[in-house]
């Protein structure tokens, strides 16, 4: 996560640090081209491809499950909307300020308000994401320990109660990116000497690192590696349960004719009467099997469901993972900063903003009733 945003442009922002820490903050930092034309046009055309992809694919995702009712009942959708309300932030605030910095060599020209927008709606994206891939990751694991749990009165989960997460976890991730615009930052100004840098004090960036990213990550990593075990021990039992329903099924066809015959030799009164008492006992003695029945549906969806929020947890990981890592090695070691080239710093940034354009391509293909929504507002829209 680009929480010491400032460490990672060595050539550029260090010198505005250094010019900064000696109070002259008027003074404007010596500022040589940090890209060659190349990589500027290849990060230009990757940038524009992840935007225009990230675009399409969430607001699709908003207006699918805003526009279907089924998908609006649904906890799992309330989460995944969080979701991807969090990558449109990403992709409409954060992505085009991005990529007018590597055209622009880092020049800032829109002012002190629009740079605090920028970095706080950075610092506000990447929490809400992982906050709510944890939320979805708990909900997915519940669900599959107890498959019938929303059936119940009162299940432990409900659409409500996700609401009421979903804007604990916004409301938490604002005040926390709002700090450095508060008061907690390292200078008066966040623009200094044409260049927007994030305006964030040590404590503050290994904090958020920790707290807002390494521990959620974890948290979900384990929790879908579990999820992931509880998967495979249901497979297993379902296919034993499969052969033994195999095994038994022979001796359950080979009575029921002898029942038959016995019936026909009473009397038609007491011939309807036992008919009777018969279907209600197979009803009984079918009762636990349908049960069992619905429990085995429930739960191959809510495994397929729980592979889905898997594919998404590693995604996220992949893609963000391998910069925050280096960003708190710059933080920590300033001469390991100055080693790394900013060409590294921006390909693994560019990496996790893939991640924006990868989630509802994920969640799209793997949901079979979002794709049954997809369809129907399609056939809507044709008729």
């Amino acid at each position: 996560m680009r929480i010491e945003r400032e460490n990672t442009r060595p050539t550029t922002l260090s010198a505005m640090n250094d010019s900064a820490q000696r109070g002259n903050s008027t003074e404007t930092p010596f500022i040589h081209q940090l890209y060659s034309v190349e990589f500027v046009v290849i990060c230009c055309i990757i940038y524009v491809l992840i935007m225009i992809a990230s675009l399409l694919g969430n607001i699709t995702v908003c207006v699918v499950i805003l526009s279907t009712r089924s998908l609006r009942r649904s906890v799992n959708a309330c989460f995944i909307l969080s979701l991807s309300v969090s990558d449109l932030l990403t992709t409409c605030l954060v992505m085009p300020f991005e990529l007018e910095q590597i055209i622009s060599d880092a020049k800032w020209s829109h002012g002190e308000i629009m740079c605090n927008v920028w970095t706080t709606a950075y610092l506000l994206a990447v929490p809400t994401s992982i906050l709510s891939l944890l939320a979805l990751s708990f909900y997915r694991y519940r669900t599959l320990k107890d498959p019938l749990d929303r059936f119940k009165e009162s299940p432990l989960m409900t659409r409500r109660r996700a609401f009421l997460i979903i804007c604990i976890l916004w409301a938490y991730s604002m005040l926390f990116s709002l700090a450095p615009v508060l008061g907690w930052k390292r200078f008066s100004k966040s623009v200094i000497g044409g260049v927007c840098f994030f305006n964030i004090t040590a404590p503050y960036s290994f904090m958020s690192s920790v707290v807002n990213f390494l521990l959620p990550v974890l948290a979900a990593c384990l929790i879908n590696f579990r999820m992931y075990y509880v998967v495979l021990k249901l497979s297993r039992s379902s296919l034993q349960h499969d052969e033994h329903r195999k095994e038994s099924q022979p001796n359950t066809l080979s009575k029921e004719p002898e029942n038959m015959e016995e019936l026909t030799k009473s009397k038609p009164i007491e011939l309807s009467v036992n008919l009777l008492s018969t279907k209600q006992k197979h009803i009984e003695l079918n009762r636990p099997q349908n049960e069992n029945t619905v429990r085995r549906i429930q739960q191959k969806r809510n495994a397929r469901a729980a592979k889905t929020t898997f594919l998404i947890v590693f995604s996220f990981a992949f893609c963000w993972l391998p910069y925050t890592i280096l960003s708190m090695i710059a933080n920590i070691c300033r001469v390991c900063r100055v080693c790394v080239p900013p060409q590294v710093f921006q390909v693994l940034l560019m990496m996790g903003y893939l991640n924006s354009a990868i989630n509802p391509i994920l969640y799209s293909f793997r949901s079979l009733e979002f794709k049954k929504a997809v369809r129907e507002m399609m056939g809507n829209k044709r008729g």
